[in-house]
């Protein structure tokens, strides 16, 4: 014969398990969304990265006094003396 009490004991250990089994699940979710939320972030700074790459060429670039005279002349502007002809 079992005793009412092994009932409540099994009744007690069987929610016990069905809330860790719960908990795992939650923590697998957790888990899974924080990765995603990882990866996503690691692309975005793979991108600043890449515009900061950008950035720093174009400043190097502009401290070239070549291309600042290209880019002026692109403009159409001449240096004093010179005279600029249509095509």
């Amino acid at each position: 014969m079992e005793r009412p009490v092994y009932r409540i004991l099994h009744l007690v250990f069987a929610l016990g398990l069905a809330h860790a089994l719960f908990l795992l699940g939650q923590e697998g979710v957790r888990a899974h969304r924080l990765a995603q939320e990882r990866a996503r972030l690691e692309a975005e700074l793979r991108q600043a990265e890449a515009r900061v790459a950008a950035l720093r060429a174009q400043v190097a670039a502009a401290k070239d006094p070549a291309h600042l005279e290209a880019l002026a002349r692109r403009l159409g502007m001449v240096r004093q003396g010179e005279i600029l002809k249509r095509r």
